[in-house]
């Protein structure tokens, strides 16, 4: 028992924490094909800042995807901070990744991004499929809208309902409605989202003078709180697994039902249904339709992609690390944006998945967007890597189009100063004339 004792006493309290900075001789991590970049790294302690003097660090240059473009293996007592230095001899984005320990860092820097584009042609018939897929949900399915007020969600401020739509296949669309209930100002602006990947909303995003339409991609009624809404979307995910004998645990917005037709993919019945959920939010007597505005991030940015294309009611759009661009990067070695709807499927369905992808690249969708809109990229956003997000950003029609570099950025891109204070100025930027 002593023995024991003396064991625990001598076993350190504390654990060291790293943390890894990085930064580039170009402020703005802009480059010109060819140009050489060089990358100034630090491995620090987590806690004081000083630079650690044992230890070793590993990196890798690449291109975004397959092409490995250099690698090394740094001893930090002979060197800390250390640089790298690489470049691409196309456009593109030159991806850092630094590992120490159990920390990693991924960094990037963009060359001549505004000649990005996706080595895939639009599909001939692009505008007049999705042209022909509205007139025929509005041919074939009443709409039947649905709205009930919801007292729990409601408050002083703003009444929330739970609203929901008719769409293909005897299915709903299901979100959230919040209406100002201080009048004042009336018509009030329209702000329509669609959240990101993943359980959807239990609520509905209110902003002061403006009507919110909060939109679920799940085909099921929001359930009242967060951990059961997950449970329900597991319990579809495992449904759509099932039926289309799939290992994908995101079975709803990855694989389900792509190689069967383009009309069986689950985003299909859900965008369709979504656009016809603005039309309805439009006539409201108390929207001002000169101001419809769009905001929507990952999956939310895709969606935005979309409906910007789809809804001619929609007067602007902020979409940021958009998802749902560049599920053809593969052909330029790159990596593909989520939800990689190629990747994954099975090797003897790949050239169907090929096929129908086309008609859900956002990247597609944006070669048609005409109207105002802001865009914000992670330069570091593994999801939804910069040059896809670049790749639709670049093809966009809008004559009033601006793009924010979110330096350093995650697919969390208000983790970072700029895309934080880009997303705060794009946001009011949204609902004004």
């Amino acid at each position: 028992m002593k023995k024991s004792l003396l064991l625990v006493a001598l076993a350190p309290l504390f654990t060291l924490e790293a943390k890894i900075l990085v930064s580039q001789d170009h402020a703005d991590a802009l480059y010109a094909a060819g140009q050489e970049a060089t990358f100034t790294i630090s491995v620090v302690d987590d806690q004081t800042g000083a630079a650690l003097k044992a230890g070793n660090a590993s990196w890798t240059l690449d291109n975004f995807g397959s092409e490995k473009l250099g690698s090394g293996k740094v001893d930090l007592a002979q060197g800390n901070p250390f640089t790298v230095k690489g470049a691409l001899k196309t456009d593109g984005f030159l991806r850092l990744v630094v590992n120490h320990d159990k920390e990693s860092q991924v960094w990037g820097v963009g060359y001549d991004v505004l000649k990005i584009r996706q080595n895939e042609p639009r599909p001939a018939d692009f505008d007049a499929y999705w042209a022909a897929e509205k007139a025929r949900i509005r041919k074939e399915v009443p709409l039947d809208p649905k709205m009930t007020r919801d007292a729990k969600l409601s408050s002083k401020s703003f009444d929330v309902y739970r609203v929901n739509f008719a769409t293909f296949n005897n299915q709903r669309v299901y979100g959230f409605l919040s209406v100002p209930t201080e009048k004042t100002g009336l018509p009030f602006a329209l702000n329509v989202t669609v959240p990101g990947a993943g359980p959807g909303y239990v609520t509905c995003p209110c902003r002061p003078k403006t009507v919110s339409l909060a939109m679920n991609v799940h085909m099921f009624e929001p359930e009242a709180t967060g951990d059961a809404q997950r449970k329900h979307m597991e319990e579809a995910n495992a449904a759509l697994a099932a039926k289309y004998a799939l290992p994908n645990p995101k079975a709803y917005c990855a694989l389900a039902g792509l190689v069967a037709s383009r009309e069986a993919y689950h985003y299909h019945d859900v965008l369709l249904g979504i656009d016809r959920a603005v039309d309805w939010a439009v006539a409201r007597e108390d929207v001002d339709k000169a101001r419809v505005g769009y905001n929507g991030s990952s999956q939310g940015g895709m969606f935005g992609l979309y409906l910007a294309y789809l809804n001619p009611n929609i007067t602007k759009a902020f979409v940021a690390v958009c998802a749902g661009t560049g599920h053809y990067a593969f052909r330029q070695n790159r990596r593909n944006g989520w939800p990689q709807l190629i990747d994954g499927q099975p090797k003897d369905l790949r050239a169907v998945a090929e096929k129908n992808a086309a008609y859900f690249d956002g990247v597609n969708f944006a070669a048609g967007i005409k109207i105002p809109i802001r865009v914000i990229v992670g330069f570091a956003d593994m999801t939804c890597p910069p040059h896809d997000v670049y790749a639709a950003y670049n093809v966009l029609q809008s004559a009033d189009k601006e793009i924010t570099n979110a330096i350093g950025s995650p697919h969390s891109w208000t983790s970072v100063p700029a895309g934080k204070d880009a997303g705060q100025r794009y946001m009011q930027w949204l609902l004004t004339k």
